[in-house]
């Protein structure tokens, strides 16, 4: 299985979903690798901090992405991507190798409309695919108490694609970043994030028993 994490605007939280996914898969048993396609290459680093053993492939243009990441679902049950902001064309050939895109969204009208955005290329991968890739809305860096964030959750209803539980803004996050680790490693003060962006994984894909190789099928 081929995950895109992508949105066309940048500091939505993309590389924080996916260094947390690829990790996640990675504790249960799972192959995993990730791709890096953004040319920061922040999710290389952090990933190499995190979870050495998880191999990453640093893919920069769209030949590269059509061509090879075909070729990593033969060696891995999962390949995660962490997209690039901005709707290039390398981001609409990952979505025409994904099977599924996640698409993180902040509370502001600046994200929602780049949300919009995403959502209309994903629609045109999907017809040009005849249905892939299926697509969610991530809500993420929610604040209870802040207007846009009751905003984007209730927008993210009314959208054309179904959305995830939210994540919260909260500085775990930022920490896990900083020290090269992820949240559910940082001890109690990072619990409530832990559990909830387990939560989240969980809930779209399921669990596999330990040591398997084989494709998730809880999605």
């Amino acid at each position: 299985m081929i995950v895109a994490v992508t949105n066309s605007k940048g500091g939505v939280g993309k590389t924080t979903v996916a260094v947390h996914l690829a990790v996640w898969w990675h504790e249960q048993g799972v192959t995993v690798a990730l791709v890096d396609a953004d040319a920061q290459g922040a999710s290389s680093t952090w990933l190499h901090e995190a979870a050495p053993a998880i191999p990453v492939f640093r893919l920069q243009t769209p030949d590269e992405i059509l061509d090879r990441v075909p070729a990593l679902e033969g060696d891995f049950a999962v390949v995660v991507i962490d997209g690039p902001a901005g709707l290039s064309e390398v981001t609409r050939a990952i979505l025409l190798v994904s099977d599924l895109a996640l698409l993180p969204c902040g509370p502001s009208a600046l994200d929602l409309r780049a949300a919009s955005e995403a959502i209309r290329v994903v629609k045109q991968a999907q017809r040009v695919r005849q249905g892939s890739p299926q697509a969610l809305l991530v809500p993420n860096k929610l604040q209870a108490r802040y207007r846009l964030s009751r905003e984007l959750v209730e927008t993210a209803k009314s959208l054309d694609i179904p959305a995830t539980p939210g994540l919260r803004l909260r500085q775990a996050y930022a920490d896990a970043a900083g020290q090269g680790q992820v949240v559910w490693r940082l001890g109690p003060r990072a619990q409530a994030a832990a559990n909830e962006i387990k939560e989240l994984f969980h809930g779209q894909f399921g669990q596999r028993p330990k040591n398997t190789q084989r494709s998730p099928a809880h999605w």
